[in-house]
């Protein structure tokens, strides 16, 4: 159920953030730069999602992946999985009509009206989106108590984690000095962690 919920939160943040704008600009150096991103999550996402689904309707399929959690623990972590899903959206929804899907940069650099946004969970963390997806997943993956679900679901955020440096990249060129003070001030996932 907390599946369902965080995916149809998504595609409806998807959805409402869709704007047309014509077409967008073709970046050929930042799309060759996030071409392996998408060809390893291409590979891993399969095998993640299909875990899912086969922990969720045959899960004596992959009992053998099984591994040992207490009952509190599990409890524990789907506490947390369900924090995590407000807490995305609350990054979402600050960020409004500045969200941009991580594959389309381009879009985000051709827009006049796009501001640098530094309140609600951007004032701890200056990617609180991917923590709340970070959490939720391993969160998840936990509860499950099983290999299969999470050694994937690690693969998954390591690439994704990685493409943080281009969209990072892509903030320097559009707000240069504001977003350098900025990363200087708010850590990038972890609150209360500075490089």
């Amino acid at each position: 159920m907390l599946w369902l919920v965080f995916f149809t939160n998504l595609l409806w943040v998807r959805y409402s953030s869709r704007r047309t704008t014509g077409t967008p600009l073709v970046d050929c150096a930042a799309r060759q730069e996030r071409q392996w991103h998408i060809i390893a999550l291409a590979l891993f996402a399969p095998l993640w999602f299909g875990g899912i689904i086969l922990y969720a309707l045959i899960p004596r399929w992959i009992r053998f992946f099984s591994m040992p959690s207490p009952a509190w623990f599990r409890m524990t972590m789907a506490g947390l999985a369900a924090l995590s899903i407000p807490f995305t959206i609350w990054g979402y929804r600050t960020l409004g009509n500045n969200w941009v899907h991580a594959l389309e940069p381009a879009q985000f650099m051709q827009r006049n009206r796009g501001t640098l946004v530094t309140n609600g969970p951007y004032r701890y963390v200056r990617n609180p989106i991917y923590l709340g997806a970070f959490t939720f997943i391993i969160a998840l993956a936990l509860v499950s108590s099983n290999w299969f679900l999470l050694v994937p679901a690690v693969f998954v955020i390591t690439i994704v984690y990685l493409q943080i440096n281009g969209e990072e990249k892509m903030l320097l060129a559009r707000f240069g000095d504001e977003y350098r003070a900025y990363m200087k001030q708010t850590p990038r996932l972890v609150p209360g962690f500075r490089r």
